[in-house]
C-alpha cells in the first residue's frame, strides 16, 4: 500500500516535498477524531483518492505504465496479481486504491479494479518479484531486501511472512 503509493509518486515525477506534506496532512486528519484513524468519520480511501486525483497529472498512466508494478490480492481466491499497464489516470488510481485497501480498517466492501474485487497486495505477497528489469526491493524489516535496516545481532533466525524476510 505505502510502497505502491511511493512508487507511483517516484515514477510519475511528482514533487516529493509536496507528497511528504500530504502525508502529514493525512496524519493530522486521522488524529482529529477521538479514536484517531479508527474513528468512523475518518475515511482513508477517500482521503487517498482525493489526493491522487488532485496531484497526479492527467497523462500519469503514460508515465508509469511498464515502470510501476502494483501488487493486489484478488478477494475471490487470495491470489496475488501484479498490474503494470494502465489505460487512464482513473484506472491507475483505482489500482492504487485497491492496493491500499485493508479489510475492516478501510471498510467492509473491497474496491474493484477492472471489474474484480481486490485488497492490499501485501496480504498475499508483501514483496513481489516483478519480471521488470532493475527492480529494487525495500523493506522496513531487517532481512534480505535490497534496502532494509541493518541487523548486527548474532541471531540466525529468519521469519518469512507473505514473502517478506524478517531477521
Amino acid at each position: 500500500s505505502a510502497g505502491a503509493l511511493t512508487a507511483a509518486v517516484l515514477t510519475s515525477g511528482l514533487c516529493l516535498e509536496k507528497c511528504c506534506g500530504n502525508v502529514i496532512e493525512v496524519a493530522k486528519e486521522a488524529r482529529k477524531g477521538n479514536l484517531g484513524p479508527l474513528h468512523p468519520t475518518f475515511n482513508l480511501v477517500k482521503v487517498i483518492r482525493t489526493g491522487l486525483q488532485r496531484d497526479l497529472p492527467e497523462h500519469v498512466h503514460t508515465l508509469v505504465s511498464g515502470k510501476l508494478c502494483v501488487s493486489l490480492t484478488r478477494v475471490s481466491d487470495g491470489e496475488n496479481v501484479l498490474v503494470s499497464d494502465f489505460g487512464s489516470k482513473d484506472e491507475l488510481i483505482q489500482a492504487l486504491i485497491c492496493s491500499c485497501f485493508i479489510p475492516v480498517f478501510c471498510g467492509l466492501f473491497p474496491p474493484a479494479f477492472r471489474g474484480v474485487r481486490y485488497v492490499d497486495g501485501g496480504m498475499s505477497n508483501n514483496l513481489p518479484q516483478s519480471e521488470m528489469k532493475n527492480t529494487i526491493s525495500i523493506s522496513p524489516f531487517s532481512g534480505e531486501s535490497d534496502i532494509c535496516p541493518n541487523d548486527n545481532s548474532t541471531s540466525f533466525h529468519e521469519l518469512r511472512f507473505t514473502n517478506t524476510s524478517i531477521q
